[in-house]
Formats: C-alpha cells, sequence, structure tokens
C-alpha cells in the first residue's frame, strides 16, 4: 500500500472556520474511495507566500492508502473534489515521498 498525506485548511479563504459537518463530508468521501481514511491528531500551521502576500493556514491531516501505483487518478480525482468542497485554488499532499500541491 501506498500511505498518502493530505492537508485540508481548518478556514476559509474569507475566514470562515469549516464545520465539523463539512469535514465529514469530505471524510466519507475519502473512505468511500479507499475504503478508509484516518484523520491526524492535532492540527498543523503553515505560512505561503503568493506574489509577495502571506497567507497563514491552520490545518488538519488526513491518511488515506492507495493499494495499488495504479490508484493515483483516484488520488487526483479526491483532491479535485476536496479543491471544490472546501473551495480551495489548491491542495497540499504527500505521495511517494513527494510533496505536491494541486
Amino acid at each position: 500500500m501506498i500511505e498518502v498525506t493530505i492537508l485540508i485548511p481548518l478556514f476559509s479563504n474569507d475566514g470562515e472556520r469549516f464545520s465539523a459537518s463539512h469535514h465529514k463530508k469530505f471524510e466519507a468521501l475519502a473512505a468511500r474511495t479507499f475504503s478508509g481514511v484516518t484523520r491526524l491528531p492535532g492540527e498543523a500551521r503553515g505560512v505561503w507566500l503568493d506574489g509577495g502576500t502571506r497567507y497563514d493556514d491552520q490545518l488538519i491531516g488526513y491518511l488515506v492508502a492507495l493499494p495499488s501505483i495504479t490508484d493515483g487518478g483516484k488520488l487526483g480525482r479526491l483532491i479535485d473534489r476536496a479543491k471544490r468542497h472546501y473551495r480551495q485554488e489548491a491542495i497540499f499532499f504527500r505521495y511517494l515521498g513527494r510533496a505536491e500541491i494541486r
């Protein structure tokens, strides 16, 4: 199996905190897609820069396990759904030892 870490924002770009039920919908999708999902304990904090503007993020981490490298398409679709669900331009994830922002 291939372990994937996905970082999901706790707040929208407008500063509104996502509800527990909002996260549960994503968790249900991830569980259906990969037969399970694990929410990591605690929160992560990050900073990123775009055109000289600083953005501070609070994030939660999720783990999913891909049965095979051939399931990468499913991962891409899950990330795309997460972007729409959380109204994000990009989502940070780690896959096969590489960090990606998609």
